[in-house]
């Protein structure tokens, strides 16, 4: 048997299956801050505690607001739908096929006559 071979199979099978149960999660979430006065008052002892603002972070369901852009987007451009470029560019690599009496000289008449026809058919597009 050739060790060569074994090695090589164990190779390329060994990554596949030790990668193939890592899962990556990822939990986001948002914090909602709460402010609360407590008033002033008197304990058991007599003595004044003053008031203060009680302050919580806790977590909370995230809301994914759309963004909306402060200016208005630009127009797209319109789609032309025109079937004369590929006919141009067919009919331009008939004609270099034709136009070309020597067959050594085809392997560059053809794709400049299609480059060609695309060009003007392309142009009659409105």
């Amino acid at each position: 048997m050739n060790l060569k071979a074994v090695l090589l199979s164990t190779l390329l099978l060994l990554p596949t299956s030790a990668l193939a149960e890592q899962r990556v999660y990822r939990e986001s979430y948002c914090y909602e801050n709460t402010e609360e006065y407590v008033p002033g008052y008197y304990n058991s002892y007599g003595q004044y505690i003053g008031g203060y603002v009680k302050s919580d972070r806790r977590k909370i369901p995230c809301k994914y607001v759309p963004y909306q852009q402060s200016y208005s987007e630009p127009p797209q451009p319109q789609k032309r739908t025109c079937a004369a470029a590929p006919i141009g560019a067919i009919l331009g690599g008939i004609g270099g096929y034709a136009a070309t009496p020597r067959v050594a000289d085809r392997w560059y008449m053809i794709p400049l006559g299609i480059f060609g026809g695309g060009a003007v058919g392309n142009a009659l597009c409105q």
